[in-house]
């Protein structure tokens, strides 16, 4: 894995809430569709179940975790809500206008916020947050903004070695470890607060 550097440290033990993108961080980027009998159409998106128990591992620790996504979907609210994160952003074109939510609602900085993005809509948050991160399929100019990039790609557990270094970097790694070794880790249990269409006020 990619090593992190001591400025990824200091950010990680003062972190408050992890964004990810959805298509690419989460997945590998593949678009998949079917057509039911009634003519609907819908999307089937493909997660790694490594990075799902990171994301948790994270909550547990008393990290915040949610996700920001251009479109919406019922399955991906399905997974946000089996993994107790607490946000979900739908239909969010202007990916940085979360950073602003979260100040105005939640009294969350951008500084104390990570986020993980793969292409140029992520640009946007990528610049504002205290924790710019990547995984290995991110274009390259993401790359170049990141503090840390994964050597892993989306959908392969990418999300699961961030999650990793971070917990690692603020001590908390080998705790999660003991308490899953010893059958004490339980799955979060969080009410997911899902915003649509968020706007510029």
């Amino acid at each position: 894995m990619s090593k992190v550097s001591s400025l990824f440290i200091q950010k990680a033990k003062t972190l408050k809430v992890l964004l990810t993108d959805v298509d690419g961080v989460m997945t590998d980027g593949t678009l998949s569709f079917f057509t039911d009998n009634q003519g609907q159409t819908h999307e089937i998106k493909h997660f790694e179940s490594l990075d799902g128990m990171g994301l948790m591992y994270l909550t547990h620790c008393g990290i915040k975790t949610g996700i920001i996504s251009r479109g919406s979907s019922p399955t991906l609210e399905y997974w946000a809500k089996l993994l107790g994160m607490d946000f979900l952003f739908y239909n969010t074109p202007v990916k940085h206008q979360v950073l602003d939510y979260l100040q105005e609602h939640f009294g969350v900085q951008p500084e104390q916020t990570a986020f993980i993005g793969d292409d140029l809509i992520d640009l946007g948050v990528i610049d504002r947050v205290g924790m710019p991160l990547a995984v290995a399929n991110s274009i390259k100019e993401v790359k170049e903004r990141a503090l840390y990039t994964s050597a892993l790609a989306g959908g392969h557990a990418a999300v699961r070695d961030i999650a990793e270094q971070i917990l690692k970097a603020r001590g908390e790694w080998e705790r999660v470890v003991e308490e899953n070794r010893r059958g004490l880790f339980k799955s979060p249990q969080r009410s997911l607060h899902i915003v649509k269409g968020l706007q510029n006020s």
